[in-house]
């Protein structure tokens, strides 16, 4: 085999464009805001104030070993906002190991037929550069993210669905991967997993999410890879637990693939490589390109099989999120300071709080009602204890170590 040099990719990261009608919490804070400051007032709230340059410079920093050697940036996009915005695509331009990407809110069906918030698609783009004002780029271009918001909608909604977006990626040639997918949407337990055995990459791990999705999604990328490599759901296991078992039809019915752990940072104000994918290049500078086509050009199992990309870094506690909510409460009071009214400063501070804590803790109970959920109807580490092994010619795919690992074992 060939030389092979390790980098650390950040692939799920925020800057200033996720600001305003690209932010979901926009409208309940900015109503908020309003209310304490009065309709006129001209403070913004802000949901990140990383700068594209910033996060450039990233890439210069010698501290981390491997280094930082690529950087998708994926702002917020809806229906609502969708720009690739000009500092992104200007550095962009400039600089082939900094991408231009996007995560894309979606929504889905459910087992009711209803339509909810879905998980999120983090569209990386080709192996190949794209043009954007200031010349060929690698990541999206805003032609493609304007075609992907029109041919992705649910028919008469605006809201674009996570399975089409999915599907528009692999026929189009597009790399992209499931954002956190077992948080922060509304999706019931059964529709969840079916949408994440779509996927090819699936965010296992990131920064802002805590321990037990990590541990979650990992045991689902095990029971997927699994059947995909031949092992079969025990009897006695289909007849217990019937999501177990449907799951598991769909699969290997529907000739699902293997699924590929992923990582993210999803920082929005610091601590911007603290989960990281390495990445084994097969040069010593690789570029974006690289780093996309090597996701799109080889199945799956192969990727596991050599090791060429690994999840760097920790899922967020309790203590980061509360971190991160502070910096950024703080830096929208300094950042509007001179907007409010001294008598406002404090109500506005308490109320921003109060706002964001509470959005993050209707996510919270939702994964705390899954996470019950799944232990009852998916109870992970007897259903992979119990997994029958392959025999035979197909004994051979159990070299797999890779593929078939879980947090369980």
């Amino acid at each position: 085999m060939s030389q092979r040099y390790p980098i650390n990719a950040i692939t799920h990261i925020h800057t200033a464009a996720s600001n305003g009608a690209a932010s979901e919490m926009d409208p309940v804070i900015g109503t908020a805001m309003k209310q304490v400051l009065g309709e006129d007032n001209p403070a913004r709230w802000s949901e990140c104030f990383t700068r594209v340059e910033r996060l450039a410079r990233l890439l210069d920093h010698p501290w981390q070993e491997p280094p930082v050697g690529i950087i998708a940036i994926t702002d917020h996009q809806n229906p609502r906002s969708h720009t690739l915005p000009d500092d992104l695509l200007r550095a962009a331009a400039n600089e082939p190991r900094l991408a231009a990407c996007g995560e894309l809110a979606c929504i889905d069906q459910d087992v009711d037929g209803e339509y909810r918030n879905a998980p999120e698609v983090l569209v990386y783009g080709s192996g190949d550069p794209v043009d954007g004002p200031y010349g060929p780029h690698y990541g999206i271009s805003q032609a493609l993210l304007d075609e992907i918001f029109d041919v992705c909608r649910v028919p008469g909604r605006r809201e674009i669905q996570t399975s089409r977006v999915v599907d528009f990626c692999a026929e189009r040639g597009l790399a992209c991967a499931l954002a956190h997918p077992f948080d922060g949407h509304q999706l019931s337990l059964e529709a969840c997993f079916d949408l994440i055995s779509r996927a090819r990459f699936v965010e296992t791990v990131n920064g802002g999410f805590p321990a037990v999705s990590t541990r979650i999604m990992q045991d689902l990328v095990a029971f997927q890879n699994r059947l995909v490599a031949g092992w079969r759901v025990a009897p006695e296991t289909a007849i217990r637990y019937p999501l177990v078992r449907r799951l598991a039809e769909r699969i290997v019915e529907d000739q699902r693939g293997a699924l590929h752990p992923w990582g993210g940072s999803d920082s929005h104000s610091h601590a911007f490589d603290r989960v990281t994918m390495r990445f084994l290049a097969h040069r010593p500078d690789p570029t974006a390109g690289d780093f996309f086509r090597a996701m799109l050009e080889r199945s799956v199992e192969d990727l596991l099989l050599d090791g060429t990309f690994g999840v760097q870094g920790r899922p967020g506690s309790a203590m980061s999120v509360l971190d991160d909510v502070v910096r950024i409460v703080a830096r929208n009071m300094w950042s509007i300071r001179r907007q409010v009214p001294p008598s406002r400063a404090w109500p506005l501070m308490v109320t921003t709080r109060r706002i964001v804590a509470q959005e993050l803790g209707k996510r919270s109970q939702h994964r705390v009602e899954q996470v019950k959920e799944a232990g009852r109807r998916f109870p992970s580490s007897r259903v992979l204890a119990q997994m029958v092994p392959p025999v035979g010619r197909q004994a051979a795919r159990q070299r797999w170590p890779q593929l078939i690992s879980s947090s369980a074992e």
